[in-house]
């Protein structure tokens, strides 16, 4: 069975973060992984696309995932955008305001965000691990809807399942890289017996803040420790996996 998390924010809209259960894929894979960039096969990848969207409502609608590469790119689909061209730039965050189009992100411990702003009929879908974070790709999201003459005030924002600060002890030289492009940052860090741990949902809420947007529903599932429902790239690096499924979430109008 595919689990689906969904957020009371955003009710009045398409949505879901998923888990990794009930679809197609074995081993390391198993068994909802939805990335093509792993060496399960394009087939259960596709299959298990097919799973999710049937869970969504959405199988008569096409879903566009961007080419993550934590970079702070935003990109706004429209009519005249050509996906085959698009699905090749580096892209870390997608807003469109399109009927019959989804949007999606694929994560493994860094945060799904999904985002809808009703008066204006906005969507907005964010991959925000600590690189796309730190480099401002929250910030260029909200100046994009900005542009586009949506008052973001009003948008309503769900943060999906993340590796949780409790599970994301770093090293000072990250902790270096956020204090350098603001002291203030040394506030998203936790310090245990000379350990640093990293609160990333936390910091992605006060990129938010920034421009008066409060209304953010952390769901607050940690993906790290809990195994049987979520992929996660630390958890498969500390036990020596050589890959691990990626979990999607998805928007649509």
């Amino acid at each position: 069975m595919v689990d689906m998390f969904k957020s009371k924010k955003l009710h009045a809209v398409k949505h879901g973060f998923f888990g990794r259960s009930g679809g197609v894929s074995t081993g390391i894979y198993s068994s909802l992984n939805l990335s093509e960039k792993t060496t399960d096969s394009k087939a259960n990848v596709y299959a298990n696309r097919a799973l999710v969207m049937d869970e969504l409502n959405i199988s008569n609608r096409k879903v566009f995932f961007p080419n993550q590469q934590h970079t702070s790119n935003v990109v706004f689909i429209n009519k005249e955008t050509e996906f085959d061209k698009l699905s090749q730039k580096p892209v870390d965050a997608v807003i469109t305001n399109l009927k019959g189009i989804g949007v999606g992100i694929l994560t493994a411990d860094c945060s799904p965000i999904l985002a809808y702003e009703s008066e204006s009929g906005f969507i907005l879908a964010i991959h925000a691990g600590w690189k796309g974070a730190l480099a401002g790709v929250c910030e260029n999201s909200l100046n994009s809807l900005k542009d586009l003459g949506v008052d973001i005030r009003k948008l309503s924002v769900a943060v999906g399942p993340t590796i949780s600060t409790n599970s994301y002890e770093v090293k000072l030289d990250f902790v270096d890289s956020f204090v350098k492009t603001d002291p203030y940052f040394e506030n998203f860090f936790i310090k245990r017996d000379h350990n640093y741990f990293f609160d990333l949902t936390l910091f992605i809420e006060s990129r938010f803040n920034l421009f008066g947007v409060y209304d953010i529903d952390n769901l607050g599932m940690c993906t790290y420790e809990n195994p049987e429902l979520f992929f996660s790239n630390r958890r498969a690096y500390h036990k020596s996996e050589r890959d691990f499924g990626r979990m999607a979430s998805i928007i649509s109008l």
